[in-house]
């Protein structure tokens, strides 16, 4: 269960909680990983850094760092094993992340391309597949699949685009699934004998009325909704 990117403010309730409504909803849905996108560093990179410490998942990006030691302020990368494979998750970010508040006098967004191929030579011998988290855009992922082939999968963000069929640069898929929470996107794909991914088949999952609502998601919400009442427009005089 990953995600792009942008994720944890845009909405008023979002805002208000710092993030924290969004964090705790990803941690019940059981969210494995997310990239860091330019919106997700709105009130600032500590921010930031608290909500990455209550997550029950990994905020990761590779090539967001210190504009002083050069270090990566998020985890750069995990590594999950599912059935006997291990998925090495990359996070990497746009370099207008640096517009968000504050972004610019303490970090710097290194090349993703250089940065990725990196931690490839770190990774090496560690993972069976490899897979981006980007907020790049789709023409930033199409990019760095051509720069980067031992990429497998692409699963980006910014662009909003609704993908019911991967790009294929390479060997590499990319993928991205809408915004604004209102699709899931199910990505299925055969691992060949020669440890390549063969075969994808997405299918978008559309969260219209006719899926029932969580009663615990529900429920968060409404605390929080309590907390941060909605402000109103008194009707002037």
């Amino acid at each position: 269960m990953l995600d792009a990117g942008d994720t944890l403010f845009g909405e008023m309730l979002a805002l208000q909680s710092e993030g924290r409504v969004i964090v705790e909803a990803m941690n019940a849905m059981g969210y494995d990983a997310m990239a860091v996108g330019q919106m997700d560093l709105a009130k600032g990179v500590d921010t930031l850094l608290a909500r990455a410490k209550e997550a029950h998942f990994s905020i990761l990006s590779c090539n967001l760092v210190g504009a002083q030691d050069q270090k990566p302020i998020f985890q750069p990368y995990t590594i999950l094993e599912r059935g006997g494979l291990r998925f090495a998750l990359l996070g990497v970010t746009e370099p207008e992340a640096l517009q968000a508040p504050g972004v610019r006098e303490v970090a710097q967004v290194l090349d993703p391309a250089a940065t990725v191929n990196k931690y490839l030579a770190e990774l090496n011998g560690q993972f069976d597949v490899l897979i981006v988290l980007s907020h790049l855009g789709v023409e930033g992922d199409r990019a760095l699949a051509q720069a980067v082939p031992e990429i497998d999968l692409i699963i980006g963000g910014k662009s909003r685009r609704l993908m019911s069929v991967p790009d294929v640069v390479g060997s590499t898929f990319i993928t991205q699934m809408g915004y604004d929470g209102e699709w899931l996107g199910r990505l299925d794909v055969t691992l060949d004998a020669q440890g390549q991914l063969r075969d994808p088949q997405g299918t978008i999952i559309e969260l219209g009325p006719d899926v029932a609502e969580d009663a615990e998601l529900k429920a968060l919400v409404d605390s929080y909704k309590e907390q941060f009442p909605q402000p109103t427009t008194e009707p002037t005089q």
